[in-house]
């Protein structure tokens, strides 16, 4: 009985292989040669293709750390707004922005996600915050990104404290279209949520719409925006002009319905009815850049800001940077302060 048990189990340990290669040959695969990673010019310099994929990725972002002092600058703000000794943060920020192209158009999906501690008089602070998260298609985008009212006219000027007199909003959930063609022209426009206390609150979003010409002397945006909680409208025109390789400058004047206080609206967040900001770059080096920034509104608030832009080494920027503000109309409202930024990116 055993003999028959060990028999029959050599003859099945012998005719399986036979068996299963008749049936299904397995095939085992030679293992794969570790490749290099293909770059992708597509997009500009940083891409690469993920392996297996047509997506093109770029993985950058910086570290940065900043020391403000003084009354513009500094913390512990007083009842007047102003600071008076040091203000410290320190941000880590990560950006992905994926590529791919399809039949509509190129599919694009971005992040820029800021982690930073702050230092003042109250403590240590720490916070994460999206700065941007956002799909685009074509020229649609969707997410949360910087009001088109600032990003469409580029900001204000290469300062770090460019917003003293405030321009607009920043991070906002939207839903955009942007239109352009060969010849410089482009026309945006951009459905907006806000944020409190502007945040919509019926069916009617905020709505942004601008219009831009761009060429190599520089280029001319017009852009307006309605709110639709305060029910009041902003607009912005601006001016670039570029006046040899090393030189350049814009001017920017701000225009809206209501003449009330700074923050009566979402859009046109500057004193009074108007504002005016204006500044230039001077490439001084190969290495250090000058640039500053003036800005006044119809409340007879003035700023004035200027730094110097230094590349330490290929990616290692350091930017002192001296402030000064005042508002004519109030006797001993006038802030001064400096501050410094330090920054690594990859």
């Amino acid at each position: 009985m055993n003999y028959r048990k060990t028999a029959l189990g050599c003859a099945l340990a012998i005719g399986a292989p036979y068996g299963a290669q008749a049936a299904d040959a397995v095939v085992v695969a030679e293992p794969e040669p570790i490749g290099y990673v293909r770059v992708c010019d597509t997009y500009g310099a940083g891409f690469y293709y993920l392996p297996g994929t047509e997506t093109c990725l770029r993985v950058g972002g910086y570290i940065r750390y900043e020391i403000g002092v003084g009354d513009l600058f500094g913390a512990d703000r007083d009842d007047d707004g102003r600071g008076g000794t040091y203000f410290k943060r320190a941000r880590a920020a990560l950006k992905i922005d994926a590529r791919s192209e399809t039949e509509l158009g190129t599919l694009r999906r971005y992040m820029h996600i800021n982690f930073q501690h702050d230092i003042d008089s109250d403590g240590g602070h720490e916070a994460m915050e999206i700065e941007s998260a956002i799909i685009e298609l074509g020229g649609l985008r969707i997410g949360v990104n910087d009001s088109l009212f600032i990003t469409f006219v580029n900001y204000a000027g290469y300062v770090s404290k460019d917003d003293v007199i405030g321009y607009g909003p920043f991070a906002t959930p939207q839903i955009a279209y942007t239109y352009k063609n060969e010849n410089g022209f482009t026309a945006a426009v951009s459905l907006e949520t806000g944020y409190d206390p502007f945040v919509v609150d019926s069916y009617m979003p905020h709505v942004v719409a601008g219009l831009s010409y761009a060429q190599s002397w520089g280029g001319v945006a017009l852009v307006a925006a309605y709110d639709s909680v305060s029910e009041e409208w902003s607009g912005k025109l601006r001016l670039d002009a570029t006046f040899s390789d090393t030189v350049s400058a814009f001017a920017m004047a701000g225009l809206k319905s209501d003449d009330s206080a700074p923050y009566s609206q979402f859009y046109g967040i500057w004193g009074g009815r108007w504002a005016v900001w204006g500044g230039a770059t001077i490439k001084a080096s190969d290495k250090a850049s000058v640039n500053f920034q003036l800005s006044y509104d119809e409340d007879e608030n003035f700023a004035a800001v200027a730094n110097v832009a230094y590349q330490v080494v290929p990616d290692l920027m350091v930017a002192p940077e001296i402030g000064f503000y005042d508002n004519f109309a109030v006797d001993g409202a006038d802030m001064i302060g400096g501050f410094v930024r330090m920054e690594a990116s990859f």
